[in-house]
């Protein structure tokens, strides 16, 4: 006989009946009854304030007894084993685990038998807090023509951090999640979450968000004639070549008209008398109110002693 004949006639058959097979082996194998351990969730809750939990372990083995069916509905409703420590009594506690600390799906015909291990190691660290300051972490590229005005405000500016106090010190600010803001011609406003820095564990931070503000303005070029002032020891009787100079103001639109508002006059510094004609540079001082640049036409002027030729 052939063996591919054998095998593939009435195939149909052959395969509803191998389904009815295994069918009727789950349904025997269901209701044996044996012992299965299971992972399990460690739930620990402090509730004394003044401490924290440093070291949380994840989980233990429980060893369940009961039918195959419920042993594998433990696997859809993972079972958890509750810890509850009310009051901290030293850094290091010992505590010991017994099956009556099981929560799991009652209505499952099972049973918890074993736990390993026996007993929890717990460690402990006083609770601290302090404010910190937060930094917008923002990558805003301006549309041409366009300035993003400098610093980015950030609100609230300080955020509380609670945790450890060894982990609470070794922050000194928190971030907000960096976004990147590419060709923009308006002020952006974000809510952002604060993000802990990289390897601090245990630690809240409150609030948990940021407002960032991202303004933008316009770039202009604006230019303003300044008379030249002489100053310094040596400027008593000294005159001045040419006696005005030009500034131009680069910037934010809005910066820049309080710059030129601001601006009346420019500074030459005559330390002692000059012997002749002298270069000398010119400087101005400006109120800061963001990215500004002033250049000035000419950068230096010519000072001599008197009224000059």
């Amino acid at each position: 006989m052939d063996l591919r004949v054998a095998i593939f006639s009435n195939w149909g058959y052959k395969l509803a009946a191998l389904v009815i097979v295994s069918l009727l082996w789950l349904s025997l194998s269901a209701d044996e009854r044996q012992s299965q351990p299971v992972r399990t969730r460690v739930a620990v809750e402090v509730l004394d304030s003044a401490w924290v939990l440093v070291n949380v372990p994840e989980e233990v083995s429980t060893t369940f007894q009961g039918r195959n069916r419920d042993l594998l509905g433990l696997l859809v409703n993972e079972p958890e084993i509750s810890v509850v420590i009310d009051s901290v009594t030293e850094a290091t506690m010992r505590v010991e685990l017994d099956e009556a600390r099981v929560r799991y799906d009652r209505e499952l015909d099972v049973r918890p038998t074993s736990i390993v291990p026996r007993a929890l190691t717990l460690q402990f660290e006083q609770r601290a807090e302090r404010r910190v300051p937060v930094v917008a972490e923002i990558d805003a590229v301006p549309a041409t023509g366009f300035t993003v005005l400098r610093p980015i405000l950030v609100s609230p500016d300080t955020v509380t951090v609670r945790g450890p106090a060894s982990e609470v010190e070794r922050i000194t600010r928190v971030a907000t999640r960096r976004i990147g803001l590419e060709d923009i011609s308006n002020t952006v406003m974000r809510d952002l979450p604060i993000e802990l820095p990289t390897g601090v564990r245990s630690v809240s931070v409150e609030p948990t968000s940021a407002l960032v503000t991202i303004e933008v303005d316009s770039l202009v070029i604006l230019r303003k004639r300044l008379p030249v002032r002489l100053t310094g020891p040596g400027s008593q009787g000294a005159s001045v070549t040419p006696d005005s100079v030009e500034a131009v103001i680069r910037g934010a639109a809005t910066a820049v008209r309080m710059q030129l508002e601001a601006l009346d006059h420019v500074m030459a510094v005559i330390s002692s008398a000059p012997d002749g004609p002298t270069r000398v540079p010119v400087s101005t001082t400006f109120p800061d109110s963001g990215f500004v640049s002033v250049r000035l036409s000419p950068p230096e002027v010519t000072v001599q002693s008197g009224s000059g030729p």
